[in-house]
């Protein structure tokens, strides 16, 4: 794939002009799966360099150090602290810079590589969403928006959150995306299955500054080419992007370790940052807020423990995880981020109860969300009976939590076996980048049925 690549790229500097913003457009354009972007770019006010995909997947790769554990067997409350804490020295060995030193980051000389068919931004009318596709200076995705009430009282921004994502995979990890993708205009998804030791990680910086949320305080920052989050949320015709600094919050990372995690095959984990923690750079302040390696799926209500918190086994949170992570856990305790939207508001459940203003429902988790990742997309990223799903504070269907329709989502089924089972529909293996590139080709092919809307995911 590379030389393809590289020769429609190659030119990129000398495209960009002196007007606030570019589109490159054309129907080749509009159509390639290996675009770095989604084509919008700053104008020559804009000193930085422009970051290219890499999706130069290699064959067979040799595995580089992970997985290695002390000892064999699934994870435990007691040995999660350790993988954990494998796990981020591990990842520091390439990411460190992602976060620290964004101007020098190469994912080529790191190892990691970017998803085919995701580059390319949503067109109508002849405008690209600038909200859409992967921007140009870090190609980053853009995740949803969060009310300010999300997070708990004394650590809450003085404005709404949104964060912008990198999503790479490690080397075992992009070789079955090169099988699945041999041939771009026709993905096999018999292939689909990643190997022992792949890594899938998501880096999320956010707009907010130190000033109105001082959980950021000596962060580290980068700059993404997109809207501002107020504009979005005004709405309107002439939605424009600019170049925002942002800065990291969570990393989250998925590794394909079926000793650790029987019941899936992979092993969640989220990092955050602590402004609080010892370090002399912001990776350093990354603290794990926990694992999970399963979906607890015989909890099925609030039983507590002798803490008042639900029975969970299957995911370990670090009690000494910064404050500001404590409402946004997943239903039950379950592992989610902060940054993932499991706290949802405006929800309304099927007893006609709903919850209002600062009311909110904790309605995923790591693995319930990622567990969806199917095609054709039959199930909701959330227990709802609905499809779709809005932002967060806009009215949401949500199944009874606990009911037997909510708890389809919280199972733990192998990467092989889809969440909806019907004729025809082919599980990935966790991997919702996937599901949404394997929409993006049947879209350009023309296999309207199997398109599916653009959501902003976390």
């Amino acid at each position: 794939m590379r030389q393809s690549f590289s020769c429609r790229l190659a030119d990129y500097p000398v495209l960009v002009a002196a007007a606030a913003w570019i589109v490159l457009s054309g129907a080749a354009w509009a159509q390639d799966p290996l675009a770095s972007n989604n084509g919008l770019y700053p104008s020559d006010n804009w000193r930085g360099r422009f970051l290219l995909a890499n999706l130069d997947y290699p064959e067979q790769p040799e595995q580089k150090g992970w997985p290695f554990r002390e000892t064999a067997g699934p994870l435990s409350q007691e040995t999660a602290p350790e993988y954990a804490r494998r796990l981020k020295a591990y990842l520091g060995l390439t990411l460190g810079t992602l976060v620290d030193s964004p101007d020098d980051w190469d994912p080529v000389k790191a190892g990691w590589y970017d998803m085919v068919w995701s580059g390319e931004g949503t067109v109508a009318g002849g405008v690209t969403d600038p909200t859409s596709g992967r921007e140009a200076l870090m190609n980053t995705y853009s995740g949803q928006i969060m009310p300010a009430v999300t997070f708990p009282e004394g650590q809450a921004p003085q404005g709404p959150v949104q964060n912008h994502a990198v999503i790479y995979y490690n080397a075992p990890a992009a070789a079955m995306l090169g099988r699945v993708w041999a041939n771009l205009y026709a993905p096999n998804l018999k292939a689909v299955s990643f190997p022992e030791g792949s890594v899938v990680t998501k880096v999320e910086a956010v707009t907010n500054t130190p000033e109105d949320w001082p959980v950021l305080e000596n962060t580290s920052v980068w700059h993404v080419f997109r809207p501002t989050t107020e504009d979005q949320l005004a709405g309107g015709p002439n939605l424009r992007p600019h170049v925002l600094p942002v800065r990291p919050l969570q990393m989250a990372v998925r590794v394909k370790d079926s000793a650790a995690a029987p019941g899936s095959g992979w092993v969640f984990a989220v990092f955050v940052y602590d402004k609080d923690a010892p370090g002399l750079s912001a990776w350093e302040r990354f603290v794990p807020l926990g694992l999970q390696w399963g979906n607890d799926p015989e909890v099925t209500g609030p039983r507590a423990d002798r803490f008042g918190r639900a029975a969970i086994r299957q995911s370990w949170i670090n009690p000494a995880a910064p404050a500001f992570t404590r409402e946004t856990f997943g239903w039950g305790g379950r592992l989610s981020g902060p940054m993932d939207v499991s706290s949802r508001h405006n929800v309304i459940l099927p007893s006609g109860e709903r919850y209002v203003n600062d009311q909110h429902v904790n309605a995923s988790s790591c693995q319930s969300c990622h567990g969806t990742a199917e095609f054709p997309r039959a199930a909701n990223l959330y227990p709802s009976p609905n499809r779709s799903f809005p932002r967060d504070d806009l009215p949401f269907l949500l199944y009874e939590p606990g009911s037997p329709d909510w708890m389809r989502w919280f199972q733990n089924r192998p990467g092989s076996e889809p969440m909806t089972r019907s004729a025809g529909i082919v599980a990935l293996d966790y991997d919702m980048a996937l599901m949404f590139a394997v929409s993006a080709y049947n879209e350009v092919a023309g296999n309207a049925r199997l398109e599916q809307e653009t959501v902003d995911v976390h």
